[in-house]
């Protein structure tokens, strides 16, 4: 049986993608976390670690004394999501990511966030 060279066997590999860090959401399982990821990569309004993001500033919203008086933009604030982001729009991408995963795990997520949402 003949041999295949080194280099053809290389060239049919599948090449490898870099390990990135998915962030890690207490309270949930890792294939709730891999559905998550697949989630964030097939929607093209959502980014990787968008859910961890907006789950962490919903959560830091609704924990704040004075949460109730969040004004949009007023106050100097740049605009961009990432740096000072409107929490009502985080709200909204943790439900967008709720409705694009199977009950089974979209379940384990909704319980962390229903807890968040019971403080508000």
């Amino acid at each position: 049986m003949p041999r295949n060279r080194p280099g053809q066997v290389r060239a049919r590999q599948r090449p490898r993608s870099r390990l990135t860090r998915r962030p890690v959401i207490a309270g949930l399982s890792s294939p709730a976390l891999a559905e998550i990821a697949r989630v964030e990569n097939s929607r093209n309004h959502l980014w990787a670690g968008v859910t961890a993001d907006a789950l962490a500033m919903w959560g830091a919203f609704v924990r704040h004394p004075y949460h109730r008086l969040w004004t949009p933009y007023e106050d100097g604030a740049c605009g961009i999501w990432e740096c000072c982001g409107n929490p009502y729009e985080a709200r909204e991408f943790l439900e967008s990511v709720i409705l694009g995963m199977s009950r089974r795990r979209a379940r384990e997520l909704r319980a962390v966030v229903d807890r968040l949402d019971a403080l508000y």
